[in-house]
C-alpha cells in the first residue's frame, strides 16, 4: 500500500499565517492605489464635463468668447450698481449645461441642491492644515458654498478680478475632502476658453514668503508653491490643478499626479 503524502496541520497553519502576513502588508498599498485610481477617473470625468459645458454655454449665450462675455463689467458711480452685468446669466447657463451633461444617464435626477460646508473640516494637500476663509479669501465661496450635482459631485463658480473661477469636489460628500485630492479650483483661460488652473505654483522659500508684504492674509497663504508635500501654508492645494491637468507629480519625481498623492 502506497504512502499518501500530505501537509500536516502545522504546515498548513504556518502557510496560512505567512499568506495572512503578506496580505496585511500589501493590502494598504493596494487599497491606496485603488483609491488614487478612482480619484483620477473622477477628476478626468469632471474636467471633461466642464469642458463640454463651456462649449455648450458659448453656443447658448451666442458668444465665441465665454470668459470675455461673462466678465463684462460696468461701473455706475451714481447708483453704485457696479458689477459684472451678465454674470448671473453665465452662471445659470453653465449650471444647466453641466447638469444636463453630468446627469445624462437614464434615471438620473437633473436636480441640484445647495449645500453649505462651513462646519466641515477640509484639509490642505498634505493634510497639515485645515482650510478656512482667511487662507482662501474670495475663493472660499466656490468650495464651501457649493451645489450638489446629479452625479454626486459638488460644483460652484464665481467671477472675480476678471477671472472665471470654478470650484469642484469630484466625489462630493466622500473623503478625503482635501485640496488637490478630490477638491480643485480651476479658472477658465481667457484666451481660448479651456479649463485652466487658479494659482500657478512658484518656488519661493519659506523665508521669502515670511518676508513678503501682504495687504491680506490670504495673499501670504497663496504665495509660493501651494501644492507642496511639506508646506504648512493654509492654502496649500489651491495650486494643484496646475499639476493635475498636466498629470505631473509636484515633487518632480516624474510620477503621474494621482500616483504620488500624499497619504
Amino acid at each position: 500500500m502506497k504512502d499518501i503524502k500530505a501537509f500536516t496541520m502545522a504546515e498548513v497553519l504556518i502557510t496560512l499565517g505567512i499568506i495572512g502576513i503578506v496580505a496585511a502588508m500589501t493590502f494598504p498599498s493596494m487599497l491606496g492605489k485603488f483609491r488614487r485610481k478612482v480619484l483620477e477617473t473622477q477628476f478626468k470625468k469632471t474636467v471633461s464635463v466642464i469642458s463640454q459645458a463651456i462649449m455648450q454655454t458659448k453656443v447658448k449665450l451666442g458668444s465665441d468668447k465665454f470668459v470675455g462675455y461673462c466678465v463684462q463689467y460696468e461701473s455706475n458711480e451714481i447708483s453704485d450698481a457696479s458689477g459684472y452685468v451678465v454674470a448671473a446669466d453665465c452662471y445659470e447657463a453653465f449650471f444647466k449645461n453641466f447638469v444636463n451633461i453630468a446627469g445624462n444617464k437614464s434615471g438620473t435626477s437633473l436636480r441640484t441642491y445647495n449645500i453649505v460646508r462651513t462646519d466641515e473640516s477640509l484639509k490642505t494637500f498634505n493634510g497639515l492644515q485645515t482650510q478656512g476663509a482667511s487662507s482662501l479669501g474670495g475663493l472660499y465661496d466656490v468650495i464651501y458654498l457649493t451645489n450638489i450635482m446629479p452625479d454626486g459631485s459638488f460644483l460652484n463658480m464665481m467671477i472675480n478680478e476678471y477671472q472665471f473661477y470654478i470650484g469642484v469636489d469630484i466625489n462630493g460628500q466622500k473623503g478625503p475632502n482635501r485640496l488637490g485630492h478630490d477638491i480643485f479650483i480651476f479658472t477658465i483661460d481667457k484666451n481660448n476658453d479651456t479649463i485652466s488652473f487658479a494659482n500657478k505654483p512658484q518656488n519661493f522659500t519659506e523665508e521669502e514668503i515670511e518676508d513678503g508684504e501682504y495687504e491680506e492674509e490670504y495673499w501670504k497663504e497663496r504665495k509660493g508653491n501651494p501644492c507642496s508635500f511639506t508646506s504648512k501654508q493654509k492654502a496649500n492645494g489651491i495650486g494643484c490643478a496646475w499639476y493635475a491637468l498636466r498629470d505631473m507629480c509636484p515633487d518632480g519625481s516624474g510620477r503621474s499626479y494621482f500616483e504620488c498623492l500624499p497619504d
